[in-house]
């Protein structure tokens, strides 16, 4: 049986249009920050980027940009582990009617809830330096 790779990260330079867009999260404040937004699956989101956004459904990886994603508010550091079903909280229990593999990309949100996602799904972030 083959595997699928998994896309590449896509990444963009923050470039004058994009720091508009992300002005808060670009801040030459956050220096622990790299120096460009990327767009990758939420598998292969790696712990300590920063994240920014999710894209509506249908979006690919390779077809996303900064401009398309869904934005959150409130930025969070990622801290991926696997999808728990048995977590009670609202994005747990939510995410329980997904089909297909499901990462949750951090267990303490601003939400006071998880925020799962489909494994596939495009994820904005803010790499590490």
């Amino acid at each position: 049986m083959n595997t699928p790779t998994p896309a590449p990260a896509r990444t963009f330079v923050v470039d004058a249009e994009t720091r508009a867009l992300f002005e808060d999260v670009v801040a030459k404040d956050r220096p622990q920050l790299g120096d460009a937004l990327a767009v990758v699956r939420a598998d292969a989101v790696p712990a300590g980027a920063l994240v920014l956004g999710c894209y509506p459904d249908g979006v690919s990886v390779e077809d996303a940009t900064p401009a398309g994603a869904i934005t959150h508010s409130d930025p969070y550091t990622a801290a991926p582990v696997p999808y728990d079903p048995a977590c009670d909280c609202v994005g747990c229990t939510e995410a329980r009617g997904w089909s297909g593999p499901v990462i949750t990309l951090a267990t303490e949100t601003m939400w006071e809830a998880c925020d799962p996602v489909p494994a596939a799904a495009p994820v904005l972030v803010r790499l590490a330096a």
